[in-house]
């Protein structure tokens, strides 16, 4: 797989969480941060995970210190949530662009002490096709949160994303 396909791969994953954000700010403040006893809870708690695990696996792909986890707390509401994913969002993007071929192949050891004991070895290509996938899931997971909350959803198919973007 090209780091071409890769960065449509990752227009993808960005495009269609901004299309989830607009489903996103139907919601009341409230609704928002309303606990669900699956999974991370909240809709901001999806989020903010998402813009964490992304955040740290840039800098780790990167070879950089990794950013602090920061709490849901850290967001109240959905305008300093929306803020931060947008700070995240062109960080991943930018660090996802400037891999070269060679830097995509090179396999890294990652350490997730909190899981693994040892290091884990994987290419960046790899991780970069997990990052998406662990997006496309916590997608999911938001979308049926925002239908039992009575918002409008969508359909998240790639090949619907590649077709509205032609």
């Amino acid at each position: 797989m090209s780091g071409e396909t890769i960065g449509m791969l990752f227009d993808y994953h960005y495009g269609m969480f901004d299309r989830v954000w607009d489903c996103v700010e139907q919601l009341t403040a409230a609704q928002f941060v309303e606990e669900k006893g699956y999974s991370l809870g909240s809709v901001r708690n999806h989020l903010a995970h998402c813009m964490n695990v992304d955040d740290r696996w840039i800098a780790r792909l990167r070879g950089q210190p990794l950013p602090e986890w920061r709490d849901e707390a850290c967001f109240p509401d959905l305008a300093s949530t929306r803020a931060e994913w947008r700070i995240i969002r062109e960080r991943v993007l930018a660090g996802v662009a400037a891999f070269s071929e060679d830097d995509l192949d090179e396999t890294i050891p990652l350490s997730l002490p909190h899981r693994f004991a040892e290091s884990k070895w994987n290419t960046r290509r790899e991780v970069l096709l997990h990052m998406v996938n662990h997006g496309t899931d916590h997608r999911a997971q938001i979308l049926s949160r925002l239908h039992e909350l009575g918002a409008r959803t969508l359909e998240q198919d790639l090949i619907l994303y590649l077709w509205d973007e032609a």
